[in-house]
């Protein structure tokens, strides 16, 4: 038992116990015959403890007695023996029970009670701030953590409310008067300033003299003004003893649980006069101020703000109501706590998930490699390793789904024990909005609303912009001060139609706030051709223009008026979206990479056009060289069709067009080396450096940024382009112009149906090169027998055949019905 009385308040003191025997030694009081004298426990101003062997029932237990230097004093004597009968009648396991008392041979009085072998609640408050770190409070050496400390403030309210019951108010609560024992025992002691309500402050107290050093903030005073400062109420601080009451150790209570959220006292000052002013002046700093940084539960700071409260009434009635608002807080805390449990057992899968799926995605992306050198005709065993890369990665993706499967209902299982867990919330919250952003890209309407409902569920305010619905639009131009025109993409009759918002610019325009969606930017400025820039602002995002690995917004160039010809469409550099489309034939994977500016004709070459060029290799080559690039009729191979052109010849040897023949016909039957020649001829007789489009540029020209399944939106239908299905009675192609809805974001005609075209690279499985998201030009040289690719629906196909990331091969000396020619050049040129 460590003895703070009235005046000292002091930690616990531990001496090495005195000689005992029958005889008292000098200064040790002689003891009642059933007592043995065990040395000295602790000392203060008015008593002294000591360990004392109660021999009659062979037990240890301490004894306070009164010091013999103020034993005479009435009022002392008075005190002393009211705390003893206010102990003796408070029978709680978390108060010191009385075992006996009397007075010795020399008058002193004294009492006997169970000695508390342990620590004070201010020394274990200490431990644990002094083990807390940036990230919170940790567990200490000898075991203490937050939550068993708050535990024991709990039990110690439970004590109080005890004594408020038995209508007995305690005065001086503060952590050194609070003792936690060796067995877990939490317990309140120095009941020397209680008192009963049900009876008046005894008139020989009245008028104490002050016994206070002052030089230190924390003591006891016994006389008009009782307590100890930094713990005591306003009305114990005026002296006002009228108002001593319940709410009186509320606010004490208060003021301990204060330091036990701060690590501080409520106060601190030179000494016990400063502090009391500072009581009587104002309220303590708020908690969490006061706290630096640690982490303070906003529930308990919100109790000990209550039991602080300076008026009386705003306080709580009595320690019973604090008691249970701190119990109802730490059963909150083990359920945290159970459910913290769960999450991080599931953490382990989620990290897991990711790992498999990134196996998942190098493996498909090791059986495309090994895959790109065999041909379809190759035997099992060279395309046998790929398939197993491919099986793997199938197995690994379902492993990654149960993993997720498993995720998900452990972070649920959280919730059931937790329903308000911060983690499990924020952890499903950051799934469902990566779910639901992947089904925005997808289009796939009905995950979109799913997946906002759940995000919407689970948010906590972290993505409260993302689910607004509102992004950020930035746009750079060469030159600057372009009007800007926005116009969002809106469905009518199942396909997209651009919707005039208003006028947004002059550019830069940088950061703008405006709904998600997919938009068309129509930009103009004196002295250029006008530009029509998709973009596509998804929830939360921004459509920034900064190319992968650089940190300025792309300046899109502005082409000079008359620079481009009058069938000629700019797509302006930026990020599209391809692949992606699980009905396309051999789509890619979808992936967003950076595409750089190029111009592409608005529609495919036309037989008229196509005759021009004919005619000219006539001319400057020969005949020979001419018939090389002349369509040929029928299909297949060149060694395979008849030497007779398509077209006709006039009577002076030119080739002509067929009687009845329209020339705004797609041209076609060319094989992919003359679509090539046809581009660089056509480039030289405009000067600029022509070519055949990579066919992502051909698919970020037929979807814009939305990534759309056909250059009309998500719907196909053959009303909208010239496919099979569009025909009543035999197919066959239609004028470049005829299906005018068959138009992309862009404005370039034709790209779902009517006729396919050839592209500058050899199909690969993987599709053409990309380095760090960027396309990647990869032109094949004209010897090079390996396939190439051609994009886009045709008249004599499904227009199931129409999607955009559709991809079809072909050798390059082959010619077909249905596959023509669109020539493109680099903007700018590089």
């Amino acid at each position: 038992m460590n003895e703070r009385d009235a005046a000292a308040g002091s930690a616990t003191v531990t001496a090495a116990p005195e000689s005992s025997g029958d005889a008292a030694p000098l200064g040790v009081p002689r003891l009642p015959s059933r007592y043995r004298d065990q040395g000295r426990l602790a000392a203060g101003s008015f008593g002294e403890v000591r360990r004392v062997l109660d021999t009659e029932l062979d037990r240890v237990v301490a004894m306070k007695i009164l010091r013999a230097d103020v034993a005479g004093g009435a009022r002392i004597a008075a005190r002393f023996l009211a705390e003893t009968k206010l102990t003796a009648g408070l029978e709680h396991p978390g108060i010191i029970a009385v075992y006996d008392g009397g007075r010795l041979d020399d008058g002193r009085l004294w009492f006997t009670m169970r000695e508390v072998r342990g620590r004070t609640i201010g020394d274990v408050i200490a431990e644990v701030h002094a083990a807390a770190g940036p990230e919170g409070f940790r567990d200490t050496a000898s075991g203490w953590t937050f939550r068993r400390l708050v535990d024991a403030f709990a039990r110690v309210c439970q004590a109080v409310a005890y004594a408020h019951r038995r209508g007995v108010v305690h005065r001086d609560l503060k952590p050194d008067n609070l003792m936690t024992g060796e067995l877990g025992e939490v317990m309140v002691m120095d009941w020397g300033l209680g008192r009963r309500l049900d009876a008046a402050e005894p008139e020989d107290l009245a008028g104490t003299e002050l016994l206070m050093d002052a030089s230190s903030e924390q003591l006891t005073r016994h006389g008009d003004v009782l307590g100890t400062p930094a713990y005591m109420p306003p009305e114990q601080a005026r002296g006002q003893r009228a108002l001593h009451g319940l709410p009186s150790d509320v606010y004490a209570l208060g003021a301990v649980l204060y330091h036990l959220l701060t690590g501080r006292p409520p106060y601190r000052g030179s000494g016990a006069l400063h502090v009391l002013q500072q009581v009587l002046d104002r309220a303590p700093a708020p908690v969490v101020a006061a706290a630096e940084g640690k982490p303070v539960p906003a529930e308990l700071a919100a109790i000990c703000e209550r039991a602080m409260a300076r008026e009386i009434d705003a306080r709580y009635p009595d320690a019973e109501v604090v008691a249970r608002e701190v119990v109802a807080w730490l059963d909150g805390a083990r359920r945290r706590e159970q459910a913290l449990a769960l999450v991080e057992r599931v953490q382990s899968k989620g990290l897991g998930i990711a790992a498999t799926r990134a196996r998942q995605a190098a493996l498909e992306a090791e059986a495309r490699r090994l895959l790109e050198g065999v041909k379809p005709f190759e035997a099992v065993e060279r395309k046998a390793p790929a398939w197993e890369r491919e099986d793997e990665a199938a197995r690994l993706g379902r492993e990654a789904a149960l993993l997720e499967t498993e995720w998900l209902e452990g972070m649920h299982g959280a919730l059931s024990v937790e329903p308000d867990l911060p983690e499990a919330h924020a952890a499903l919250a950051e799934h469902y909005k990566e779910r639901l952003l992947e089904a925005e890209r997808g289009a796939r309407g009905e995950d979109v609303i799913r997946f906002e409902a759940l995000l919407r569920a689970h948010d906590r305010g972290a993505y409260g912009a993302l689910l607004r619905g509102e992004g950020a639009l930035t746009l750079v131009t060469d030159p600057p001060g372009a009007s800007v025109a926005l116009y969002r993409y809106v469905e009518e009759k199942r396909h997209l139609v651009p919707v005039l918002v208003g006028e947004i610019g002059p550019t830069p325009i940088q950061e703008k706030v405006i709904p998600k969606g997919s938009y068309l930017c129509v930009i103009r400025a004196e002295g250029r051709a006008e530009v029509r820039y998709p973009v596509l602002v998804e929830r939360g995002g921004h459509w920034d223009g900064v190319p992968p690995g650089e940190t300025e917004a792309f300046a899109v160039p502005l082409p000079r008026e008359g620079e481009l010809g009058p069938d000629e469409v700019y797509v302006p550099a930026g990020w599209c979206s391809i692949g992606g489309d699980a009905e396309a034939a051999d789509g890619l994977p979808a992936r967003r990479i950076w595409v750089d500016g190029f111009v592409m004709g608005r529609f495919p070459v036309t037989d008229g056009e196509y005759l021009d060029f004919v005619n000219d290799v006539m001319a400057t080559q020969g005949e020979a060289e001419a018939l090389k690039v002349a369509p040929r009729r029928g299909a297949g191979t060149a060694e395979k069709q008849e030497p007779l052109p398509i077209f006709e010849r006039s009577a002076g040897g030119r080739f002509v067009l067929p009687d009845g023949s329209a020339p705004d016909l797609p041209a076609v039957l060319m094989d992919w080396n003359a679509a090539l020649l046809y581009a660089d001829w056509h480039g030289k007789r405009r000067a600029r450096p022509a070519r055949l489009p990579n066919e992502l540029e051909r698919e970020k020209a037929a979807r814009g940024a939305d990534g759309r399944v056909v250059p009309w939106g998500s719907h196909l239908d053959a009303t909208f382009a010239c496919a099979l299905e569009s025909h009543r009675g035999l197919p066959g192609p239609v004028a470049v112009g005829a299906y005018p809805v068959d138009e992309s974001p862009y404005g370039i005609r034709g790209l779902a149906g009517n006729v396919r075209n050839w592209c500058m690279n050899r199909w690969r499985k993987d599709g053409p090169l990309v380095e760090e998201g960027r396309l990647r030009l990869d032109p094949v040289p004209p010897e090079d027998d390996d396939f190439r690719v051609t994009r886009g629906g045709t008249w004599g196909s499904s227009i199931a055949t129409s999607r955009s990331a559709s991809r079809f091969g072909s050798r390059p000396g082959t010619r077909w019905l249905v596959v023509g020619v669109r020539v493109t050049w680099s903007y700018p040129g590089r």
